[in-house]
């Protein structure tokens, strides 16, 4: 014989003490959560959180800059992009925007700091940051630029940029790095046409070559490359027997001011048109 086990299905269990307190306070949390929650999802919320004195844009600014000095930038970043939804209209919004700029540029992520240079540049014109923000949207521009081979639409634009800030600010803290920068920039378009020369000189395409030799002359007269090219355009031209233009290209050239090898090749282009050589002057 069986036996059946009753139960009341109308009377409730009991819960412990230790797991009805357990759980009011998971409650707790939660109805915290959410309306700290909620304050996040409200502009006016935020402010009364800051009135109030729950939120203090200041420390938290002081709280990313800690993490900075401490090198740990996307730790930085969060609490930067935390600040800019709660302070919006905060005095310390233009130091918000500098230092999440300078974050992503020292985790190399140039596109996300130069767009934060350039809200920091539309948004507070009278910010102490103004003059570096100019700079450092041409510095970006620069650091995202391709090597010579490729395209070089962030390099002209950098070259732009530079010039612009160099105009604006002609006794900037920042104009000598952009003028070494601007230099760098024009040698590397220099350059891509310098080895244009150099490979058709290789192919022995005497005329190809000649026409990049005088792209670096005439577009980049103020690059490292301009000098070689003057000597690499003669010798193209007395390959072509062109050894008049060759005679005029390096007519005028003052030997002494060239380095042993390219001397050399002066000299060399000089007897083979029939131009005296160089005679060099005794200082003493």
């Amino acid at each position: 014989m069986s036996m059946k086990i009753k139960t009341n299905v109308n009377t409730p269990r009991k819960r412990p003490p230790l797991i009805a307190a357990a759980n009011a306070a998971v409650v707790a949390v939660a109805a915290v959560a959410l309306s700290v929650a909620a304050a996040s999802c409200s502009g006016t919320s935020s402010k009364s959180l800051i009135k109030k004195g729950l939120y203090n844009c200041s420390e938290r600014l002081q709280a990313a800059v800690a993490r900075m000095d401490k090198k740990n930038y996307t730790d930085a970043i969060r609490i930067l992009d935390d600040v800019k939804f709660q302070c919006g209209g905060s005095p310390v919004m233009d130091s918000v925007y500098y230092y999440t700029a300078i974050s992503h540029f020292r985790l190399k992520q140039y596109d996300d700091a130069r767009a934060e240079f350039e809200s920091l540049y539309a948004e507070f014109p009278r910010s102490p940051y103004v003059e570096e923000a100019h700079f450092r949207i041409a510095h970006m521009r620069y650091m995202k630029s391709l090597p010579y081979f490729r395209d070089q639409t962030d390099t002209k634009e950098a070259m732009r940029l530079f010039n612009d800030y160099a105009d604006l600010y002609p006794r900037g803290a920042h104009v000598d790095s952009a003028k070494i920068l601007y230099a760098q920039s024009l040698n590397k378009l220099a350059e891509k046409e310098f080895n244009n020369a150099l490979f058709y000189r290789k192919q022995r395409e005497h005329n190809a070559a000649l026409i990049y030799y005088r792209a670096v002359i005439s577009e980049y007269p103020e690059s490292k490359f301009a000098s070689e090219a003057v000597v690499g355009m003669a010798e193209m031209l007395v390959a072509l027997q062109r050894t008049r233009e060759a005679a005029e290209a390096v007519g005028e050239l003052d030997a002494a001011a060239f380095d042993e090898k390219l001397r050399a090749r002066i000299e060399a282009v000089r007897q083979q048109v029939g131009v005296p050589a160089t005679v060099e002057k005794d200082n003493g």
